[in-house]
């Protein structure tokens, strides 16, 4: 019998060092709902090598290990985000907990660091006489986290993973093998478009962003593996330049977005690098159950240091409705998240 996504799981947990494996217990989170593994590919970087007097390969070298997985699932927790900004800042009041992930006040000490995790997908077997599969990726890193939603949809988000380091079913980090009872996702809330609202600064203060059609947010950690001598696999990481990119598309109700992106170049004094003022937010994209009770499940990015990077104007033709597109990048971000859980996983 053929085996399908129902005979399978995925989990992850957060390693307290690069080369060190969570353990079983560690591994609790899934990514979100409707969680799936779009690709994975693990290479040790093989050689091919000839010899003289001969047209056939003569051996093979194998050089570094490297893997790498994508995962896509529905935005339904915060947890992820420690993978970007490390562990939050928590604070319990009147029943509910706010996490803090990065700031937008100035350079933030975690993000400077990767933050190594765990992934974890097992495979049943398709009879008893089988023995089940079970991979672990040690030392995964974030690439990027991209977070997209359109009109009627769900809150999308893909998660790009790269990893130096896969044990097995036989590794000593292994205490119960196939987990028959996966973590469940413990805030549980598909957010979609209609939980969402944007709100962009247009010179002076933020304003909700009229008639959005999809939003989309990327943070690109551009982190790299390294590698030392004596070892196939990896043994650290760093991160370069956190790249935080988005866009918008709306409708076209004024001069505002493309006078921000011409004041970039006046040349009479007053050009701009960024909407807003040093000290502001810029952009605000929120996702909540609306409660605002010990209920309250929310997730609220916040961004500082936009710069417009493009406004594209859709058409204008006879009785269709006309939508400006923004593209743009920002220096820094933070995110909020409210619920009920009062220790951040």
């Amino acid at each position: 019998m053929v085996r399908t996504g129902a005979n399978s799981y995925v989990r992850y947990g957060w390693q307290s060092a690069f080369g060190t494996a969570a353990n079983d217990s560690a591994l609790d989170k899934p990514f979100g709902i409707n969680q799936r593994l779009t690709n994975w590919s693990l290479s040790n970087s093989p050689k091919d090598l000839a010899t003289l007097g001969q047209v056939e390969l003569d051996d093979y070298a194998y050089g570094q290990q490297t893997g790498s997985a994508g995962v896509d699932f529905v935005l339904s927790n915060p947890w992820i985000f420690r993978a970007i900004y490390g562990a939050p800042a928590s604070n319990t009041a009147s029943g509910v907990t706010t996490h803090t992930y990065g700031t937008t006040g100035g350079v933030h000490a975690a993000a400077k660091n990767v933050q190594p995790f765990t992934t974890e997908v097992g495979f049943q077997p398709e009879n008893a006489t089988n023995t089940t599969v079970v991979r672990r990726g040690i030392g995964c890193v974030l690439n990027s986290l991209g977070i997209n939603t359109t009109v009627d949809g769900t809150v999308n988000c893909s998660a790009d993973i790269s990893y130096g380091q896969e044990d097995h079913t036989s590794g000593s980090v292994y205490t119960t093998g196939f987990d028959t009872t996966p973590p469940t996702d413990d805030i549980a809330f598909p957010y979609t478009f209609a939980h969402g609202s944007v709100k962009w600064n247009d010179g002076s203060s933020l304003a909700t962003v009229a008639e959005v059609q999809d939003v989309s947010i990327t943070f690109a950690q551009n982190p790299t593996l390294l590698y030392g001598v004596g070892d196939h696999k990896a043994v650290a990481s760093f991160r370069r330049v956190l790249d935080i990119t988005g866009s918008f598309r709306a409708s076209w109700l004024d001069e505002k977005k493309i006078n921000q992106l011409l004041d970039q170049i006046r040349s009479d004094g007053t050009a701009k690098e960024t909407v807003g003022t040093a000290t502001s937010v810029d952009l605000e994209l929120f996702f909540t159950n609306s409660a605002s009770t010990t209920s309250e499940k929310s997730i609220k990015v916040k961004l500082e240091g936009i710069r417009p990077d493009s406004v594209a104007i859709d058409g204008i033709q006879p009785v269709e409705p006309v939508f400006e597109n923004i593209a743009w990048r920002t220096k820094r971000a933070s995110v909020v998240a409210v619920n009920a859980v009062g220790t951040a996983k």
